[in-house]
């Protein structure tokens, strides 16, 4: 089965919908520096090249492509997104119906357990096991649908658990600094550990279409547990440094107000 133009369609109209209201709301306005308006943009942008096109098309069959689309959703545009603060920007939009939308949501009891650290470190946990050592990962790539769906749990489950440990964005819940560094630390181990056992295995942890051999299958795998196993590590360390950054700026801020 090939991937249904719907999918472009709609990812398409979401990202745009999405870009564009951002822009239109002036973040500047409301505190969001100039590189965080950046980092958004990023986001949103490369998102686009996953998304909608040829990428997206290539990914249903191909394993490698599938984790370009995985570490990319998931660990690296999920937070240059929330780096962008749209929260932050919805909270304070000229919309007063996006105003009260967002506050609605943000009162609800569920929604708010969401973004405590810890739930966000499971959910982000319980994805990249189930997309890779579960039925789930069969289903994706031989059904493009629920492949789709996969991508949809990259985006949401990296936001929620990013949106916790970067700053720019109101939290419902204190987290200290060092539990932001130590959290992005720890969920170091089970990326890399995936791109491991992808990577050295000689046996298909997954299914491939009925047209590709199985040493092109296995060969496949090794390339994109090549790609998550490295790519997960740079892209890891990246936003650990950030974190740490956020830390040492935090403590010199408290030092200089006892002062």
């Amino acid at each position: 089965m090939g991937l249904s133009p719907i999918w472009d369609l709609f990812f398409a109209l979401a990202l745009i919908t999405k870009t564009s209201w951002y822009y239109f709301e002036r973040p500047s306005k409301y505190g969001v520096t100039t590189i965080r308006q950046l980092s958004f943009y990023l986001g949103m942008f490369l998102a686009f090249i996953l998304l909608v096109g040829p990428v997206a098309h290539a990914a249903i069959g191909t394993f490698w492509i599938h984790m370009v689309q995985h570490v990319g959703l998931m660990m690296l545009i999920s937070p240059l997104i929330v780096l962008g603060s749209p929260i932050k920007v919805a909270l304070n939009s000229r919309d007063p119906r996006v105003r009260k939308v967002i506050l609605g949501i943000g009162r609800s009891v569920l929604v708010r357990q969401l973004f405590r650290l810890e739930f966000g470190f499971m959910l982000f946990l319980g994805i990249l096991i189930a997309t890779h050592f579960s039925p789930l990962a069969d289903a994706g790539m031989v059904n493009p649908n629920i492949h789709q769906f996969e991508l949809i749990l990259f985006l949401v489950g990296g936001f929620i658990y990013y949106y916790p440990v970067m700053s720019g964005n109101p939290q419902p819940y204190k987290v200290p600094y060092a539990a932001r560094v130590l959290s992005l630390f720890a969920m170091m181990l089970p990326e890399t550990m995936t791109g491991f056992f992808l990577y050295s295995g000689n046996k298909l942890l997954h299914d491939v279409p009925m047209s590709m051999a199985m040493t092109e299958g296995i060969a496949d795998q090794h390339r994109g547990g090549a790609i998550m196993w490295a790519m997960g590590m740079l892209i890891d360390a990246i936003w650990i440094s950030l974190a740490a950054y956020d830390w040492i700026e935090n403590e010199k801020r408290v030092a200089d107000a006892d002062d």
